[in-house]
């Protein structure tokens, strides 16, 4: 009898990239569907009020998938920090706490077990007021979208930095994307705006998140700070610019404002596979032999070596059908089966060799 396992194996690993390209519509984003609370909507506001989430159908759809999450954060001790207008500031905690969470996750700490700051020019172990994010939003992508991890220069999105209208007239468009920009550390990558190449952002391609600071004058003009609308809130029949948003707007407002404006969004996702290739070579004294119990007969004489008048034929050679090939680990555990598509024959005429692909 055969033995159980084959020692002569030869292991091949490869690696791959699968990419996938995904366009986000302003008219999925602002347009197609109505707004929050109403039937229908694709928009969903995070009940604790932390974030607004963006689907690709209803939410309320069995086959509805986040796309992504917006939210914003405030840096304390920054320019919006203080309470510099009018107006009963709401979420300001809130926003601390999110700019802070998300700092620790995407940068991490320093030496001395502070939190890193947001910073356009990718320095972000000290507060450079030439360049520091004080009130960026975060748009972050959904699992289902990022893969693995976002192909480096395909971020793209594409925002309205006119005055607030309801719908948006996209009358001012202008591209923000980490094309052409370079690596700063652990997957992250500046972002620019494209008409004036100034940098805005930042992006974690291996978690999906881009950190963007929209409007601070010592940053960017993308949308000004004091003369252009950013959100008009219609219950309390204000028109709020930037400063007065970040302040006196609750995060899903913040969140709505931002919503409005995307004229698209276009990422190329990535995904790794991880392909390995087993080669098994059955020797010709090998696996001749089946475990099935109706391999023998009551008097436990081979089958296949009967005639077919069912007399033992002594000189006849034993043989099986192979019809999958079991993985082991070392201490002899089954860690897969690979199924053929026919049952193949072995004898001992000649080796066997079969290879068996994974992939993962």
């Amino acid at each position: 009898m055969a033995t159980k396992f084959s020692t002569n194996v030869k292991e091949t690993f490869t690696l791959d990239y699968v990419k996938e390209q995904i366009s986000v519509t302003g008219s999925v984003i602002s347009g197609t569907y109505p707004e929050p609370g109403v039937a229908g909507s694709n928009i969903k506001d995070a009940t604790t009020g932390m974030f607004q989430s963006v689907y690709d159908y209803p939410h309320l759809s069995q086959s509805a998938q986040v796309a992504f999450d917006i939210t914003y954060g405030v840096r304390t001790g920054g320019e919006f920090a203080a309470s510099v207008v009018s107006g009963t500031a709401r979420d300001t905690q809130a926003k601390f706490n999110i700019y802070d969470q998300m700092a620790a996750l995407m940068l991490g700490y320093d030496q001395t077990g502070s939190v890193r700051v947001f910073d356009v020019s990718g320095n972000f172990d000290s507060v450079n007021a030439s360049s520091v994010m004080d009130a960026p939003v975060f748009i972050n992508l959904s699992r289902l979208v990022t893969k693995d991890e976002l192909q480096k220069g395909t971020f793209e999105l594409k925002i309205d930095a006119s005055a607030w209208a309801d719908p948006q007239g996209f009358s001012t468009l202008t591209t923000i994307t980490d094309s052409g920009s370079t690596d700063v550390e652990n997957g992250l990558r500046i972002l620019k705006e494209t008409t004036s190449n100034t940098n805005v952002g930042i992006l974690d391609r291996y978690r999906g998140i881009a950190a963007i600071q929209l409007s601070s004058s010592v940053v960017s003009s993308l949308i000004d700070d004091s003369t252009v609308n950013f959100f008009v809130s219609g219950t309390a029949a204000r028109s709020w610019d930037f400063e007065e948003s970040i302040h006196s707007g609750t995060i899903v407002e913040l969140s709505t404002a931002l919503r409005h404006r995307i004229y698209n969004l276009e990422i190329n996702n990535v995904t790794q596979l991880n392909t390995a290739l087993y080669t098994v070579t059955a020797n010709p004294s090998d696996f001749n032999y089946s475990s099935n119990p109706s391999y023998v007969d009551s008097s436990g004489s081979i089958r296949v070596k009967k005639t077919p008048a069912g007399a033992l034929d002594p000189n006849s050679p034993a043989y099986a059908y192979v019809t999958g090939i079991g993985l082991y680990a070392a201490d002899g555990e089954l860690l897969a089966v690979a199924k053929l598509s026919k049952p193949v024959k072995k004898d001992a005429s000649a080796p066997l060799q079969v290879g068996v692909k994974l992939t993962y």
